[in-house]
């Protein structure tokens, strides 16, 4: 056990930490979500409230061009259980997060009408896979359309052309937490010890001045680790 849930444990409800066990038996990182630049942040907040609600844990978030701002009534609290990625420092964040993905194994599939494309429910998932999703505007930037390993459309039959980009992430990420779901289990699930940081991490964002509980008992917040004595 993490040695920051165990200190933390006592302030938690059995009801809560009984929460935490049934969310992380459904938790993935096989699928991930990339938000590129989105415009209106309570659209990025609303995606991130589906993401949560469908199982996937890490969102990356692109923001030289449209930063996000934290929207508590459209994502009613959801960041603080999921693991956001962010690129603020980086001088080319959208290639630093092209990195990332590649080096952690995941295929990228950006979402346009492209000549090409697939259908959600024809998206391969048999290796880990990023959904990249950007402007309400303008879509993804050309940076990822040539990174893209598949491209990923929602088939129309109405005057529209598209939908909101929330609806959108909602019915394609759906589809695929869906059919992740029916691969084994060690597929998508998560290892115990992300369990183990995430129980550790949650139980941080509920109990009040946890910080200051885990300092006090000198374990280090970030780490887990013993405190080194003053």
């Amino acid at each position: 056990m993490d040695p920051r849930y165990k200190a933390l444990l006592p302030f938690l409800s059995e009801e809560r930490s009984t929460r935490f066990e049934h969310v992380l038996e459904s938790r993935t990182r096989h699928v991930c979500l990339v938000l590129e630049n989105v415009y209106q942040s309570r659209n990025a907040s609303a995606v991130m409230r589906t993401c949560d609600g469908v199982g996937i844990q890490d969102v990356h978030l692109i923001e030289d061009a449209n930063p996000w701002v934290f929207n508590r009534q459209v994502s009613k609290g959801t960041p603080s259980w999921l693991t956001l990625h962010r690129y603020l420092q980086d001088p080319n964040p959208t290639a630093s997060c092209i990195q990332q993905l590649r080096s952690s194994g995941y295929e990228i599939a950006v979402t346009s009408p492209h000549v090409n494309g697939k259908e959600v429910h024809e998206l391969p998932i048999d290796r880990p896979i990023a959904l990249v999703m950007g402007t309400e505007f303008e879509g993804v930037s050309d940076t990822f359309l040539e990174a893209a390993d598949h491209h990923v459309y929602i088939p129309m039959a109405g005057f529209a052309e598209s939908l909101n980009i929330s609806v959108a992430a909602g019915i394609i990420m759906h589809d695929l937490s869906r059919r992740t779901h029916e691969l084994p289990d060690s597929t998508w699930s998560l290892t115990e010890a992300e369990k183990a940081e995430l129980r550790a991490h949650w139980a941080m964002k509920t109990v009040r001045k946890s910080e200051v509980i885990l300092k006090q008992l000198k374990i280090c917040p970030n780490t887990g680790n013993p405190l080194a004595e003053q």
